[in-house]
C-alpha cells in the first residue's frame, strides 16, 4: 500500500466525516463493532546467518559470488502480506475526550524470509509467518469535529509465528530448533474515525505489531558447514518479528 493510496484513503474519510457534520447528536459513548482490512509491511528485512564464519574461509567462500553464480550471498525479505479482520470496544465520552478499549482478531498472511545463497548453488531459508493474531488495546481520542475523532492506542498481541526450513540444493545434514510457539508482544497506533451516520463509522488506522524475539535456528554439518567448527549454526539476524499495518475500518456503534 503506497503513501499515496493511503493519502487518499485518509482524504476520503475526512471528507465523507466533514459532508456529514451536524446531521445528528454526536455521542461516541457506547459499544461498538465493525470490520477492517488493509496491507501490512516491515520497515527492514533480515538476512541469512552462519555461525562461524572465519574471514576468508571455505564457507565464506563458498556463500561469495562468483561467474556461474554471481547472486551467490545473503539476503532477505521484508515481512508483507494482506491483513483483515473483526473488531468490538467500547467507548466512554467526556467532553471532547472519548476514551475506551478495543480487541480485534486479524486474519491474513504476514510472511518474510531470510536467505543465503551458495555457489552449489544451493538456497538456505528461514520462512517466519504469522495467519491470523489477536490484539486488547486501550485507546485515548480527541474529537477534532463532533463527528470526527482522532486517537493513538496501546496494547498488548498474541499469536503464533511459524518457522519453516528449507535448502533446496543442498546436501548438508540439518537439525533444527526453537520456534513453533505462541507468542506475546505489543501494539502501539494511531487512526481517525468519522461518523457517516449516527450509527455508522469509517476510519483509517496505522498499528506497529511486534511479537518479539525468536530462537529458532539451524545446525548444519557436512562439506564447507564442518571446516572450521564441528557444525555451523544458521539464524535469521532479524530477531523480531515485527511490521506496521495501515486499514480501513468501518463500526456500527449499538
Amino acid at each position: 500500500m503506497t503513501r499515496r493510496m493511503v493519502a487518499a484513503m485518509a482524504g476520503a474519510v475526512l471528507m465523507l466525516g466533514g459532508s456529514a457534520s451536524g446531521l445528528w447528536a454526536q455521542s461516541w459513548e457506547g459499544a461498538y463493532g465493525g470490520v477492517q482490512f488493509g496491507r501490512a509491511n516491515s520497515g527492514d528485512a533480515g538476512v541469512f546467518g552462519l555461525s562461524p564464519l572465519p574471514p576468508g574461509g571455505a564457507l565464506e567462500t563458498a556463500f561469495s559470488p562468483n561467474e556461474a553464480v554471481p547472486d551467490a550471498g545473503f539476503f532477505g525479505e521484508k515481512a508483507k502480506g494482506n491483513v483483515g479482520g473483526v473488531q468490538f470496544g467500547y467507548d466512554w465520552q467526556s467532553g471532547m475526550m472519548v476514551y475506551g478499549a478495543v480487541g480485534a482478531l486479524q486474519f491474513g498472511d504476514v510472511t518474510d524470509r531470510q536467505q543465503g545463497k551458495s555457489r552449489t548453488p544451493a538456497v538456505y531459508t528461514i520462512e517466519r509467518k504469522m495467519d491470523n493474531y489477536a490484539t486488547l488495546a486501550g485507546r485515548v481520542g480527541y474529537l477534532a469535529q463532533p463527528n470526527t475523532l482522532v486517537y493513538g492506542l496501546a496494547g498488548v498481541a498474541m499469536g503464533k509465528v511459524d518457522f519453516a526450513y528449507s535448502q533446496p540444493g543442498s546436501a548438508a545434514t540439518t537439525v533444527t530448533s526453537g520456534g513453533q510457539k505462541n507468542r506475546f508482544g505489543y501494539v502501539i497506533g494511531f487512526g481517525v474515525e468519522n461518523k457517516v451516520t449516527e450509527q455508522v463509522s469509517i476510519g483509517l488506522e496505522y498499528t506497529y505489531v511486534n511479537m518479539g524475539s525468536n530462537d529458532f535456528q539451524a545446525t548444519l554439518t557436512g562439506g564447507p558447514f564442518s571446516a572450521a567448527a564441528p557444525s555451523t549454526t544458521a539464524r535469521g539476524t532479524d530477531r523480531d518479528f515485527d511490521f506496521g499495518q495501515v486499514q480501513l475500518k468501518m463500526n456500527y456503534r449499538f
